[in-house]
């Protein structure tokens, strides 16, 4: 059984061409992984909690995968996200993770609500 994974990249204060490129620095980075496939989304959708006014950069990323190596693309994530200024947000399936401090309790529950709804 395969899922979709959908992870935004998004960026306060840099611009769209930042943003692009460090999304294409992780879609490489996933692309080492054993998905089945990542492919570049339309980065356009604003996430949620954003304010009125306020300026974002979005790029996303769709990952087809089997739960079995959910784990090892959080590992991935986490470790691209502790190399990113402080701006950076990653949201997978509507959690949001900002900043450089990706603990690995905020990865589990990432893991954890990702599985489950693979369940439901």
């Amino acid at each position: 059984m395969t899922s979709e994974l959908s992870i935004q990249v998004v960026g306060s204060g840099v611009d769209e061409e930042e943003i692009d490129s460090r999304t294409r620095v992780l879609l490489a980075e996933i692309r080492e992984a054993d998905v089945e496939d990542v492919v570049r989304g339309d980065g356009g959708v604003l996430p949620g909690g954003a304010k009125a006014g306020e300026v974002l950069a979005v790029g996303t990323l769709v990952v087809t995968l089997g739960p079995i190596v959910v784990q090892s693309v959080m590992d991935i994530v986490a470790s691209w996200l502790s190399r990113q200024p402080s701006e950076i947000a990653v949201e997978i399936d509507g959690k949001r993770i900002e900043g450089t401090n990706f603990t690995k309790a905020e990865r589990k529950a990432l893991v954890d609500a990702f599985v489950k709804s693979l369940d439901q």
